[in-house]
């Protein structure tokens, strides 16, 4: 299989820019869930999986997004009323930024944890766990949910894409499926693999087979995004339904 794939961090930071004066943000209080449009301040990105803090992060909760989505450790996120829409409310601040896999955790104000639900938007029963490498295989249905700036319109088009996964390994995954500019950070599940969280989305591309292209997504499988967060002084682990 040949592959072309387009990082969606060059997506993000260019189609996905406003001026932050654009931005005006109001008190709310709103559901912090994977699949939920996120702002940092001129940029729009989803986020994917809520993560619980072990060892000496206990105690603290984590979301997490793609590593292109952010600039840095203390940027502050903002959940958005969608794709290129408005800030709503500062939910925390990233509190990690890997160098080696394109993902970054934000730490939840403890004010805002109320309003956490691990639960993939719109589907109740995703993540049930981790999926490994073992449990995947060629073919798996990938559920996405997120907000693309071409499927944003409407609830169906945000949260009942899905994909067929091409390959996996326990750093990164490709599956053939629609994401779009504002998806990026995303969650990607494996329904075949028991509703298990595989992954996050980072780039988008175009595949072939040498028969028919296929627009599909690759990004950080989840036991690698576990291993580097716990290598960097943040062991975490998945929050599950």
């Amino acid at each position: 299989m040949r592959s072309i794939r387009i990082t969606l961090g060059a997506l993000a930071g260019g189609a996905l820019l406003l001026a932050a004066s654009a931005l005006p943000a109001a008190a709310a209080s709103h559901v912090i869930q994977p699949g939920s449009s996120i702002t940092m301040g001129g940029s729009y990105c989803t986020l994917n999986w809520i993560y619980n803090g072990a060892g000496s992060r206990s105690g603290t909760v984590y979301a997490g997004t793609a590593g292109h989505c952010v600039t840095g450790r203390g940027q502050k996120i903002s959940l958005a009323s969608g794709s290129l829409g408005s800030a709503v409310e500062t939910i925390g601040a990233v509190a990690y930024k890997s160098k080696a896999l394109d993902f970054a955790l934000i730490r939840l104000y403890s004010s805002v944890r109320s309003q956490v639900n691990p639960a993939m938007a719109g589907h109740p029963a995703i993540p049930s766990g981790v999926a490994s490498t073992a449990e995947t295989n060629v073919g798996d249905v990938c559920q996405f949910s997120g907000h693309g700036v071409a499927t944003d319109a409407t609830t169906p088009t945000q949260q009942q894409r899905v994909g067929v996964l091409v390959s996996n390994t326990r750093a990164q995954h490709y599956c053939d499926g629609v994401v779009t500019p504002g998806d990026s950070g995303g969650p990607v599940g494996d329904v075949t693999a028991g509703n298990q969280a595989l992954g996050i989305v980072n780039t988008v591309g175009v595949a072939t087979d040498g028969q028919l292209p296929a627009v599909g997504e690759g990004g950080v499988s989840l036991p690698g995004l576990l291993a580097d967060a716990r290598a960097h002084g943040y062991p975490v682990h998945l929050r599950t339904v």
